[in-house]
């Protein structure tokens, strides 16, 4: 048994730090608030939690959310969580009595604010469950919170929902995920003091690479994509005075001393007469770290997003 440890361990850690890509689906998880709900046990709010247990059956029925009987002409609403944040590009409610009658979806914004990204003027009477998967508007944050609004006016009966779904992604796209962050490489042909300020105005930095793990990867994917394009980093010099300089991973005004060296041969070779204060991963040397004038415009650059 003790001696299968080891393999289970490199196995772990060789999952956890590849390229992740694949949509993922989460289940409403907790019942935030709610304006009515017919009873405290089988019609209640806490019913759309998880998985369907009605659906695809179009039945009046216990194991879904409705609302009080005297309270059918108007709109009613639920707010749901979610285990964890995603990018979100799809919903999917699941309604098994009265469907057609969502007439709004928000969601929480970065300052804790309800923004529409679905919405009708009228509701409908659809007399079959469905899955209801709505257009909804595009947005760059990523959520876990959701509000849905139902109109039971025009049925002027229960409107009952099963289950609410998100589909999405850790990472926004074009991003990709490696480990627990986000990243988006850029091919244009820039200098890496501007390489920062690009990736500070979409919400990031310039990429660290703090652990040996990801840079072996990420290096392994530039060698793939056989771009012969050079990529600066967020690593920076800031001693020039001391023998092979003192780098540090910049993110988010924090400084964290690089603890492992992948420099290629000869480097760094910067000096305080010819300094080359920025890194970047060198196409020339297999992708291994190369100092680089900060000023010059010669790589595509790497941003990074800490994903959610």
């Amino acid at each position: 048994m003790n001696a299968r440890i080891p393999l289970l361990l490199c196995v772990w850690t060789f999952l956890s730090f590849q390229e992740i890509q694949a949509s993922i689906r989460l289940w409403a998880s907790e019942v935030t608030n709610f304006s009515t709900q017919h009873n405290s046990g089988s019609h209640s709010a806490k019913q759309v939690l998880g998985k369907p247990n009605v659906y695809p059956r179009y039945t009046e029925s216990p194991g879904t959310w409705a609302q009080l009987g005297n309270q059918l002409d108007r709109v009613h609403f639920i707010e749901v969580k979610f285990p964890r944040k995603l990018y979100v590009s799809k919903i999917n409610i699941y309604e098994t009595y009265n469907a057609g009658a969502v007439v709004k979806i928000s969601v929480k914004d970065g300052q804790n604010q309800w923004v529409d990204i679905f919405s009708v003027n009228h509701a409908r009477i659809i007399r079959r469950a469905r899955k209801f998967s709505p257009q909804i508007k595009r947005f760059i944050i990523p959520v876990d919170e959701l509000r849905i609004e139902v109109d039971c006016s025009v049925a002027r009966d229960y409107v009952e929902i099963d289950a609410v779904e998100i589909v999405g992604d850790i990472c926004p796209s074009p991003f990709f995920q490696i480990g627990n962050s986000c990243y988006l490489i850029k091919k244009d042909t820039v200098s890496a003091d501007e390489a920062f300020a690009r990736c500070l105005l979409i919400g990031g930095y310039l990429a660290n690479f703090e652990t040996l793990e990801e840079t072996m990867l990420m290096k392994d994917k530039l060698i793939k994509m056989s771009t012969k394009i050079s990529y600066f980093v967020g690593g920076r010099n800031i001693n020039r005075k001391k023998q092979g300089g003192d780098w540090r991973w910049i993110k988010n005004g924090t400084m964290t001393q690089m603890k492992y060296f992948a420099f290629g041969t000869g480097e760094p070779n910067g000096t305080d007469q010819s300094p080359e204060d920025c890194l970047m991963f060198y196409a020339a040397k297999a992708y291994a770290f190369n100092d680089a004038n900060c000023r010059i415009k010669n790589g595509g650059y790497i941003c990074e997003i800490q994903n959610m």
